[in-house]
């Protein structure tokens, strides 16, 4: 977080009632207007292109993309406002700090994170956000029958991932496809990619 807003929550405690607040304040309501109690993640939803048109092709999910750069979510958040979308939500904030402060009372369904910053120099590789802490408290906060999805062009950063994800005890690898594959113009410069599934050990 290296914009203003650290001067307006500049300790952890202060970030921790913020992201408590956007649970309390707006997405229970909604999830309790949908007669749900889970939601599907996006992390790093830049503009939030592809969440929007994942929400508006399934109307009867409830969708939250998060991100660290205020100017991406503020654009995201006019799509969203743009089409009246009551089934979607865009928040800045820190994917791990997010999702540590999941109330009990709620779940992720399915997680995706989608050409995340592969940070490609060895001295950077700790800067992933691919590690086992992140493996093992995403376990704690999905749903049973829930996905997390990955997807890069980076190939490096690829086999990063799938040999996490076969190391971590809490997570195995799938063959599940993302369950919505809209283009977007970021995809669309990108030669190639690929994508990984995996699932929750029961």
């Amino acid at each position: 977080m290296t914009d203003s807003f650290l001067k307006s929550f500049p300790t952890d405690k202060e970030r921790e009632k913020r992201v408590g607040r956007f649970f309390e304040d707006l997405l229970l309501p909604k999830l309790n207007e949908m007669k749900c109690n889970f939601f599907d993640l996006e992390i790093g939803c830049g503009h939030g292109h592809w969440l929007t048109e994942f929400s508006m092709s399934f109307s009867e999910t409830f969708f939250v993309g998060v991100d660290l750069i205020t100017k991406r979510v503020e654009k995201a958040t006019a799509k969203m406002e743009k089409r009246n979308l009551e089934n979607l939500l865009f928040y800045k904030a820190e994917a791990q700090e997010f999702i540590s402060h999941i109330p009990d009372s709620i779940k992720i369904n399915n997680t995706y994170l989608m050409f995340p910053d592969p940070w490609p120099k060895n001295k950077h590789h700790k800067r992933r956000l691919v590690q086992p802490s992140f493996l093992e408290l995403l376990a704690t906060k999905t749903l049973p029958s829930g996905k997390f999805f990955f997807r890069t062009d980076f190939k490096p950063y690829f086999e990063w991932t799938t040999e996490r994800i076969e190391e971590s005890t809490v997570w195995t690898l799938g063959s599940d496809s993302l369950p919505y594959d809209h283009t977007s113009y970021f995809q669309d410069l990108l030669p190639e990619f690929q994508t990984c599934t995996a699932s929750p050990v029961h």
